[in-house]
């Protein structure tokens, strides 16, 4: 798995597509991300989180599905520590609950304040 890669300080932004069903059927979502440890792949039972995602629904634009927009504001993003992190999201629908696959963050150092 690919990661998307930021530098500490920007913001995160990263976009969840709805592939089937509708997104008005999502009653709640949540979103967050958690750091994996040096030498592992995964994130061990219990991680605290390392942030938590604002969410915003995103309308249907030509090509692009509807969906929300995750994001982590640079103020957050700037007290992460620099290496990789997993983050996923949890979505109740119809009185079930569906967590997406999870998504490889890498944070880098930045040079600029």
């Amino acid at each position: 798995m690919t990661p998307f890669s930021y530098q500490r300080g920007e913001t995160i932004s990263i976009a969840l597509d709805t592939v089937t069903g509708d997104p008005l059927t999502v009653t709640a979502i949540s979103a967050v991300m958690k750091s994996v440890p040096p030498g592992r792949t995964g994130v061990p039972d219990g991680a605290p989180v390392a942030a938590s995602f604002s969410i915003s629904p995103r309308a249907a634009v030509g090509d692009i599905p509807p969906g929300w927009t995750l994001s982590i504001d640079a103020m957050t993003s700037s007290m992460l520590t620099a290496g990789n992190y997993l983050a996923d999201a949890r979505l109740e629908v119809a009185g079930g609950v569906i967590v997406t696959e999870p998504v490889a963050i890498r944070i880098k150092p930045s040079v600029a304040p």
